[in-house]
């Protein structure tokens, strides 16, 4: 991608047919969580990225039961420094697939949105982007992930589209919350 992220950002919105005129206007009138989440991975391997996708993980955890390990684990990634931000990413797929084992499937789901995120950021670190962790990309799996996992949690239909629009106002909501938050640090 030859964009930059807040260009390719405001494209994606424009292309939608949503007019938006800054970054941070999308960030506060979106109830997209992708292309936010693309935003964020895009802008790895900023510190501020990593950490809002750090917190929104931990604020999604809170609603999902046995997610906090994955959570955790994720946040993780940066302080084992960018060779091990690989093996951190591997045991999340790990963990999804040990959640699936078990029968727990919103566990599952949001192992491997975690996992997509954490294997940008290990490609990023390690300057080993390919077309597997295209940033945009894996953002888009990771955001489907999470609401799969939201509705997994909550016993609801995953092919329901009201039902899938509403968990992403809803995980659009933790993000901001997560922006704000790690922006007041």
């Amino acid at each position: 991608m030859t964009e930059a992220p807040d260009a390719f950002l405001l494209s994606l919105f424009q292309k939608s047919g949503i007019s938006l005129d800054s970054v941070e206007e999308a960030w506060e009138r979106s109830e997209h969580l992708y292309p936010l989440l693309g935003w964020l991975t895009a802008s790895f391997p900023a510190p501020s990225a990593f950490d809002v996708c750090a917190e929104w993980l931990r604020r999604c955890s809170e609603r999902i039961d046995g997610a906090a390990p994955a959570a955790a684990l994720f946040a993780r990634a940066r302080d084992e420094g960018p060779r091990q931000a690989h093996v951190v990413a591997g045991a999340l797929g790990d963990a999804r697939n040990q959640a699936i084992l078990d029968g727990k499937p919103a566990v599952a789901a949001f192992a491997d949105a975690a996992s997509d995120l954490c294997e940008v950021w290990a490609a990023v670190t390690t300057n080993e982007l390919d077309g597997e962790t295209e940033a945009w990309a894996r953002a888009r799996s990771a955001s489907t992930a999470m609401v799969t996992a939201l509705l997994s949690q909550r016993g609801q239909d995953a092919k329901n589209a009201q039902l899938k629009a509403a968990a992403r106002v809803e995980l659009t909501g933790l993000l901001r919350l997560a922006r704000a938050a790690v922006a007041s640090r």
